[in-house]
Formats: structure tokens, C-alpha cells, sequence
């Protein structure tokens, strides 16, 4: 190819960077990134469909970008879902899983939302103007992140009612009292030094189970265990027997304040009760705060991340330093991290792996999608993902030995096995940790610290469930960024009012429910469906295009492989599986649920997958062309309107010059 050719098609004038910038725009910026905000044009993105101008907001910086992923990928999930998977598929074989899982599927494939979103500054549903026909997967994320964005307001609700109650002169779980309707029959108060009757085995197998003896067995007498036979000194057996305590109580105070005080549960989902006014005020406040911090959009959402995304950090420190400083905390510890490998021939740790992934990073609620559009075009992404995936495990990791180190200190307190408090979901945080601060000097300013906390990680995972609608409707009705607040505000009204639902004393089991399957099988086709549209009709290649006229050099091989042929193939057969295990669903796996409310379940989540192929069809009797929703919308592009030319410019000739030397165009050389 002559000089000529070159200079005609090179001419990317809004591609150059600024001879000032010392941060110099190079063909690694799929693996480089920059924290320092530069400007790439953000005043001017303004592209229509019609050709005309649109304004679209930006982070003021890209380490605002980078806080709000980490913000909304690290939550509550981090808190109370990883560490008991972990403690129940095998500790750190579970880790071993999630880590391989991470580095194969999950940063390619948040790397992939976050770059469609920055190269088209557009939402989950707009941004399939790349692909008309998959344009119901959009509509699918877009009715997920609502439904979750729901029910995990009330959550936050909850975390907002401890807090309250944290400031009384005396917590109120920690005692059977009349007053929060405390059953004195079946209460019972856990007290330290004071050993139950039932766990005088546990006890003393935790101190001789592996102790060795000689021959001489006088003075020993042996018992039994779970099935585990050992010797243990007889005058210690007989003073322990003798000095335990025999309660008859069957639910902790903790446990009793949880169900019957603060929820005031009903006997099922059948009996939805009368509302709760206590957490309905708490969920009217939490909505309020969410209406604050995004009524001037990503704008003030990204300056409250500064604060959200980190303190919880602080927090968290000082209570990891206090739990390993417990008696017993490395017996929690252990449970938490001893690896047992033989759990890795099971499909099931992988799944759970996957799901924990997928959930807790973002990847298909179409949230991903909404930050990266807010990105600067030039925004590296490999390294952004690479950092939100360390920290989110990070904070897992540090969150699991922070609450195992309790469950530890509790075991040997009490005197129980780790196993009989250890608790999964919400029973971990309402319950057994509010237990367990009772006993800490000054419980007040610990529970405290701990619900503070609790309710920043969730809050900054609660902003992009509810930012990706106001997105969806700024995209669809550009007016309304005009009116931020007052659509905002409307939205977060209509998501108090249905959340209101999960609020009653039957709540608990309408959130259960949207939890089981409005986030499961659902999500994960969506993201299966997703990969394919994008990879496999769109086209791995366009997309490489797409991501090497956005940054200077295309995707490397290694997530083109995990795109097209990994992860694909590693979600069809984690849905299989699910489908293949799948049980009627339970509250707290011991209360099944009436089967008509297993079939309301199953109708959410295929409200949600149903839109892919409604849309579909819809799209193709509109455009009335087959060949038309496969290709891309004459619109699909960069939204800067220079950019969006020189694209073009650039892609009409894409044929004619190799991928390295387009490379090089893109960079202000030739």
C-alpha cells in the first residue's frame, strides 16, 4: 500500500492525543490504565439517532470510574453469600474454583460489557443498535436489575433498623424480654462461661478428639462424638456434666428478635399480614437516600462512591483486627480456608463459583454496561476489570475471616460447633453476628460500626441497579435528562411502593422468593445469550474492531477464546446442571414453599428471559428484513459525532488495510 492510501484514510484527528498530555495514548491500552481524568471529547458527545447532538454525562476522573465499579461490585454478598459458600464447598478449594473461574470467564467477560458500554456511550438496550435482533436481552437485564434493585432496598431497610436499635442503653436481642414479644417458653440468652448441657461432647472433643494415649488408661473414660470415639479425663467429664447448665429453650433472643420483632414473620407466603410500619419507615428513608445521591445522575453518584466505595473499608479493617483477636478464631478460620480438594470433581463448586461471580460483579444485569458508557472513550479496560475482580475477592476474602473469626470465638464461648451458628444469608448478619457483639465490651459502638458498614456496601451495589433504569429511559427519551431529579424521583417512588410488598409479615417470604428467581437461572441465560448474540453474530471480530479503533489495539487472544468458545460452553453447562438439581424452593431449607408460589417464581424469571425472543420478533416485523436486524444500525458508533465520522471513515476501509497497521493509524502514526 502507496503513502497515499494511507494519508487519505489515517486523517483521525479526534483520535490524537494532546501534545501536553504526558500520558501518552499507546497500542496497550487494552492492558494500561490511566487514573488521571483526561478530556476525550466528553463536552462534545453528542450524537442522535438522527444525527443530531446528545449529551451524555462522564466520571469526572478514572479513578471515580473505577470506585463506582468496585462501589457496585463489592456488597453484601461479599459479607454474608461468599464466606458460607466457601465454608460449604470446601474452603479453599472453593476459593481455587472462584479464582480460575475469574481469570478465565469473569474479568473477559465484564471487560466485554464495560467496552461495548464506553464505545457507544449507551445503556443495555440501545447498545444493541450493534444488533437489532438481540435487543431483548437489553429489555432482560434492564427487568432483572429493577426486580433485584426492589427487594435489596429492603435488605438495606433492615440494616437500617439494627442500626436504630444499636443505640439503646441495652441491645435488644441480647436479652428474652416481654417488650419485642420475646416467647419466654422457647428464648434462650447464649452466656459466656456458662457451658449447655448439650455440648459437653463438643467441648471436649475440641481439646482431646486428637490427643494420644498411652496404654495406661485409668482416669479416662470414653465417649462419643458424631460417631468419633476418644478418651477423655473422667473427673473433667463428671465436673462438666455436673456444673453444665440444661436449657430448654429452642431459638436464641437473637434469633426470636429477628423473626418475631423485626419481621414479625407469618406462618407462610400464603399469609402476606398487615404491613410493617417500623421497617416500612426504614425503606421509605433508604429509597431517600438513593433519590439524593442519583438525582443529578452519575454526576453526584460518582462523588458519593468516594465515600461509600471506601470507608466501608476502614470499617471492616477495624473489625477484622477484633475478630482475629478473639479466642478461638483460627477454629473459624480453619472452617473457612482448610481446602478440601476432592470438592473440585464436583460440578456444584463450580456453579456456585460461577453464580457468586456473576453476582456479585454485575455481569448481566446490564449495570456494567451503564458505567462503562459513562467512561471516557479512551478509558482503558483490561486493568480496570483486572482491579473491581482483586478487590471484590479481596473484600470477600477479608470479609469471610473477619466473620469466621467470630463464629469461631462463638463456638468456643458458647461452647457449640462452628457448624450450628454458622448460618447463611441473612441469618448471618440479623442473627448470629448481632449475637455475637452482645458479648464484646461496649456491644453499642460495635454494632454499630458493623451495621454502618453493612449498609455502605450495600448502598453503592443498590445505585447502578436503579441507574441502569434512569439510563434505559434517558436513552429512550432524551428530554429527561433535562429532569434527573424529577425522573429520579419517580422512579424511586414507584420502587418504594412495590418494595413495600417485601415489608409485610409475609415479606420475608416474598423477598426469599424474588432472591430464588429473579437473580438465578434467569441471570445466567441472559449473560449465556448475551455471549453468543455478541460473539458469534455480531461477531468476535467486529468487536475487536470496535475495541481497536476505541483504544489502539484489539483484544488479546486469550479473551478472545474465553468470549467465543469458554465461556459460552462453561454457562450452557452450568444451566443445564441447575436445571438438572433443581428442588422446589424453601425458607431457610426447611419450610417449602405452596406450589403456586414456586409457579409465580418461575413466572419472574421467565418474564425475563421471554423478552429476548418477544423483542426479537417484534424488531423483525418493524424492520420487515431479516438481513436488516442482524447487521448494525446505521447509527451504531462512537457517540461523539467526530469520532463517530472518522469510524465510519475508519471502518469502510477496514478491508483494506491489516489489523496491525489500522493500529497505527489509530495512534497518529504512519
Amino acid at each position: 500500500m502507496n503513502g497515499s492510501d494511507v494519508m487519505d484514510y489515517g486523517e483521525l484527528p479526534q483520535l490524537e492525543v494532546d501534545d501536553n498530555d504526558d500520558e501518552e495514548y499507546d497500542s496497550n491500552a487494552w492492558g494500561r490504565i490511566y487514573l488521571r481524568g483526561v478530556d476525550d471529547g466528553a463536552d462534545s458527545d453528542r450524537r442522535s439517532s438522527a444525527g443530531n447532538e446528545r449529551k451524555r454525562q462522564r466520571f469526572g476522573s478514572k479513578l471515580e470510574g473505577i470506585l463506582y465499579c468496585i462501589g457496585s461490585a463489592v456488597g453484601l454478598g461479599d459479607v454474608w453469600r461468599f464466606p458460607f459458600l466457601a465454608y460449604q464447598n470446601g474452603g479453599g478449594a472453593f476459593f481455587f474454583a472462584y479464582l480460575v473461574l475469574m481469570f478465565i470467564i469473569a474479568i473477559p467477560l465484564y471487560s466485554m460489557e464495560l467496552a461495548i458500554g464506553q464505545f457507544s456511550s449507551l445503556g443495555p438496550i440501545e447498545v444493541w443498535r450493534c444488533l437489532p435482533i438481540a435487543k431483548g436481552i437489553g429489555y432482560a437485564m434492564v427487568t432483572i436489575s429493577t426486580l433485584v434493585a426492589i427487594y435489596y432496598n429492603v435488605i438495606l431497610a433492615y440494616t437500617l433498623y439494627y442500626l436504630a436499635q444499636s443505640f439503646r442503653s441495652v441491645l435488644p436481642w441480647a436479652n428474652c424480654d416481654e417488650w419485642w414479644g420475646a416467647d419466654k417458653e422457647t428464648c434462650f440468652v447464649r452466656k459466656k462461661n456458662i457451658t449447655l448441657c448439650r455440648s459437653v461432647p463438643y467441648i471436649l472433643h475440641l481439646k482431646y478428639g486428637s490427643t494420644s494415649h498411652s496404654n495406661d488408661t485409668s482416669g479416662w473414660t470414653l465417649i462419643t462424638y458424631r460417631g468419633v470415639s476418644f478418651l477423655t479425663p473422667l473427673a473433667e467429664y463428671i465436673q462438666l456434666n455436673n456444673t453444665c447448665s440444661d436449657v430448654t429453650g429452642t431459638t436464641s433472643a437473637a434469633e426470636q428478635f429477628w423473626e418475631r420483632h423485626v419481621l414479625d414473620l407469618s406462618p407462610g407466603i400464603e399469609h402476606v399480614g398487615g404491613l410493617k410500619w417500623d421497617l416500612a419507615v426504614c425503606l421509605f428513608i433508604s429509597w431517600a437516600i438513593v433519590f439524593f445521591c442519583l438525582m443529578q445522575g452519575v454526576t453526584s453518584s460518582g462523588k458519593v462512591m468516594y465515600f461509600t466505595a471506601t470507608f466501608p473499608y476502614v470499617m471492616l479493617t477495624v473489625l477484622l483486627i477484633k475478630g482475629v483477636t478473639l479466642d478461638g478464631a483460627m477454629l473459624g478460620i480453619k472452617y473457612f480456608l482448610v481446602p478440601d480438594f476432592s470438592k473440585l470433581t464436583s460440578l456444584t463448586i463450580w456453579q456456585r463459583a460461577a453464580e457468586q461471580l456473576f453476582y456479585s460483579l454485575g455481569i448481566g444485569w446490564g449495570g456494567l454496561i451503564v458505567s462503562g458508557s459513562y467512561n471516557h472513550f479512551r478509558t482503558s479496560i483490561v486493568i480496570q476489570s483486572t482491579i473491581v475482580n482483586v478487590a471484590d475477592l479481596l473484600t470477600s476474602f477479608l470479609g469471610g475471616i473477619a466473620i469466621f473469626s467470630v463464629l469461631g470465638y462463638m463456638s468456643v464461648t458458647y461452647g457449640v460447633p462452628v457448624e450450628e451458628v454458622a448460618k447463611a444469608g441473612q441469618g448471618l448478619v440479623f442473627v448470629v453476628f448481632p449475637e455475637a457483639l452482645t458479648t464484646f465490651w461496649c456491644p453499642q459502638l460495635w454494632s454499630v460500626v458493623f451495621f454502618v458498614m453493612l449498609y455502605l456496601l450495600g448502598i453503592d451495589s443498590e445505585f447502578p441497579l436503579v441507574q441502569t433504569g434512569l439510563t434505559v429511559l434517558s436513552d429512550a427519551f432524551p428530554v429527561l435528562r433535562k429532569y434527573k431529579g424529577i425522573t429520579a424521583f419517580v422512579a424511586c417512588t414507584l420502587y418504594f411502593l412495590v418494595g413495600l410488598t417485601c415489608v409485610t409479615r409475609g415479606g420475608q417470604y416474598v423477598l426469599n422468593l424474588l432472591d430464588t428467581y429473579c437473580a438465578g437461572v434467569s441471570l445466567l441465560i441472559v449473560i449465556a445469550t448475551e455471549v453468543i448474540s455478541l460473539m458469534w453474530i455480531y461477531g468476535v471480530s467486529n468487536l475487536s474492531f470496535d475495541g481497536s479503533f476505541m483504544l489502539g489495539s484489539p483484544p488479546n487472544i486469550f479473551f478472545c477464546l474465553s468470549w467465543t468458545v469458554i465461556s459460552p460452553i462453561l454457562l450452557l453447562l452450568i444451566i443445564t446442571f441447575y436445571f438438572y438439581q433443581w428442588t422446589p424452593i424453601t425458607y431457610n431449607n426447611v419450610e417449602p414453599y405452596p406450589h403456586w408460589a414456586d409457579a409465580v417464581g418461575m413466572a419472574f424469571a421467565a418474564f425475563s428471559v421471554l423478552q429476548i425472543p418477544v423483542v426479537a420478533i417484534c424488531v423483525l416485523l418493524r424492520k420487515k428484513s431479516l438481513q436488516a436486524v442482524f447487521r448494525p444500525e446505521s447509527n451504531w458508533g462512537p457517540a461523539d459525532k467526530h469520532l463517530f465520522e472518522d469510524y465510519r471513515k475508519f471502518k469502510a476501509q477496514k478491508r483494506s488495510l491489516p489489523l496491525n497497521h489500522r493500529s497505527s493509524i489509530i495512534n497518529g502514526h504512519t
